[in-house]
C-alpha cells in the first residue's frame, strides 16, 4: 500500500473538518463503504444488515486512551498530569523530531476555582515502511484536549483536530455562560484565522460556535490576526484584521498590494454575528473605491477621491465636467469590468499599476496621488498593448 504523506492527510482532515466527522469516524466509513462494494459485486444484494450506521464510532479514539491517563492521576498537582502524560518529553518512533506535546493552564472556565488545562496532542502519521520517510518540511497535525477537574481524578474532552497550528483564548460569554474558551485554528496559504467557542459543563468542554459551520457569518480576512476583546462582564469582542477583498480590484493575498480591514463581531448569545467593519486608507484603497464608485455611475463619490484641478486639467473643475471626461475617456470604468492590481519588485513598491484586459487588448494604468496623505487621485495614465490572438482550430 503506497505511504501517504502528512501533506495528504493534512487534506483529508481539512475535508473531514468541513464535514463535521471525526477523523477515525470518516475512515471507518470509507472501510466499511469499500467492503460493501467488494461484497456486491462478490453475491447479490441481500437485505440491509441490522446494525445501524449510527454505531459507527463518531468520537476521537485518541480520547479514550489520553482518559485512561488522567484519570489515573488523583492530585491536583499540575507536575503530576503533566508527568503522566509525558509532556515535555522528546517523542519517539514515528514522531521522533517533531515538537513535543504541550500541556497549559487556561484558568478557571467552569467556576469551581480550579484552573481547567490545554493539552495539545500530536497526531502521528501511518505506519510507513523502513524506505520511506515524511516530506522533510511539512508540519505536524495536531489534536486538542480540555482536561478539567472533576473532584477526584481529571478528565479529558476533545476541541478542534487536525490543525497545524492554534492560538487560544479565554473569553467571557456574558453573565448567563460565564467564561468560555476560543480555539483558533491557523490555515491556508496565505494564513486564515478559524475560531471555534467552546462552554465547560459538567467539567467536559461543549462546542457553541464554529466559524466554518454552514451557517456561520464569519468572514476570515488573509495575513491577519483574530483576537478577542473582553468588556467586563459583556461578551467579549471578536476582532479580525488582515487583508480585505474587494472582488472590483482583485490583489494577490500573499502579496503587497491591498489594504487592511477590522471587522468586529458581536456575541448574540449563540454566534458571533458581523458588527462594524472599518477600512485603513492608503493608495489600493482609493483606487478601490474609485473603481467601485464609477462602477455604480456614483459620479459625485468618484469626484471626492480625486485632486480634480491636477486630475482634469482645468481650473475651473466640476463633477458634471469629470462625468463627460469618463464617459469619452475611460468608458470602461462604466462597464462590468475586473481590474488586477499588478504587484511589483519591492524596490518598486510605491507603483500602484492595474491592469484591465478587453477583448482584444489589454489596458495598464499608472495612477499618480496626493501627498498629504489623504491618497487623492491626481491623475491616472492609460496605456494599452495588443493581447495575442487564438490560434483558429483546424
Amino acid at each position: 500500500m503506497e505511504y501517504q504523506s502528512r501533506r495528504t492527510f493534512r487534506r483529508i482532515f481539512r475535508v473531514v473538518r468541513s464535514l463535521r466527522m471525526p477523523v477515525l469516524a470518516f475512515l471507518a466509513l470509507l472501510f466499511a463503504l469499500a467492503a460493501l462494494a467488494n461484497a456486491q459485486d462478490e453475491k447479490p444484494v441481500s437485505a440491509p444488515p441490522e446494525t445501524p450506521s449510527t454505531q459507527i464510532a463518531k468520537s476521537d479514539v485518541v480520547l479514550p486512551r489520553i482518559n485512561a491517563i488522567v484519570e489515573g492521576v488523583t492530585t491536583l498537582k499540575p507536575d503530576a498530569l503533566s508527568k503522566a502524560l509525558h509532556i515535555g518529553e522528546k517523542p519517539e518512533g514515528p514522531l521522533a523530531g517533531s515538537p513535543p506535546n504541550t500541556l497549559t493552564a487556561v484558568g478557571d472556565l467552569d467556576g469551581d476555582r480550579i484552573p481547567e488545562m490545554l493539552l495539545k496532542w500530536e497526531i502521528p502519521d501511518v505506519e510507513a515502511g523502513a524506505d520511506l520517510a515524511p516530506i522533510p518540511d511539512s508540519k505536524p497535525l495536531w489534536s486538542t484536549y480540555l482536561l478539567s477537574w472533576d473532584g477526584a481524578h481529571w478528565r479529558a474532552s476533545s476541541l478542534l483536530n487536525g490543525i497545524e497550528d492554534f492560538t487560544f483564548h479565554t473569553i467571557s460569554l456574558g453573565r448567563s455562560m460565564g467564561r468560555g474558551l476560543a480555539i483558533v485554528a491557523i490555515e491556508g496559504d496565505p494564513q486564515m484565522g478559524y475560531p471555534a467557542v467552546f462552554q465547560v459543563k459538567n467539567h467536559a468542554a461543549e462546542l457553541v460556535w464554529d466559524a466554518q459551520a454552514d451557517d456561520s457569518r464569519y468572514e476570515p480576512l488573509a495575513q491577519g490576526d483574530v483576537e478577542f476583546q473582553d468588556r467586563g462582564a459583556a461578551p467579549a469582542e471578536l476582532i479580525v484584521t488582515g487583508r480585505a477583498d474587494p472582488g472590483l480590484l482583485q490583489f494577490d493575498l500573499k502579496g503587497h498590494r491591498g489594504f487592511t480591514a477590522r471587522a468586529v463581531y458581536h456575541w448574540d448569545g449563540k454566534a458571533y454575528v458581523p458588527g462594524k467593519t472599518e477600512y485603513f486608507a492608503d493608495q489600493d484603497y482609493t483606487l478601490y473605491r474609485f473603481i467601485a464608485a464609477l462602477h455604480l455611475h456614483d459620479y459625485r463619490t468618484a469626484y471626492g477621491l480625486i485632486v480634480a484641478e491636477k486630475f482634469l486639467n482645468t481650473d475651473s473643475p466640476t463633477v458634471d465636467a469629470f462625468h463627460k471626461f469618463i464617459q469619452d475617456t475611460w468608458p470602461e470604468f462604466l462597464a462590468d469590468q475586473i481590474f488586477q492590481a499588478v504587484e511589483t519588485l519591492p524596490a518598486a513598491a510605491a507603483d500602484y499599476v492595474f491592469v484591465g484586459p478587453q477583448s482584444d487588448r489589454l489596458y495598464r494604468y499608472r495612477p499618480s496621488f496626493s501627498s498629504d496623505g489623504k491618497f487623492l487621485l491626481t491623475g491616472i495614465e492609460r496605456t494599452s498593448e495588443s493581447l495575442p490572438s487564438e490560434p483558429s482550430i483546424p
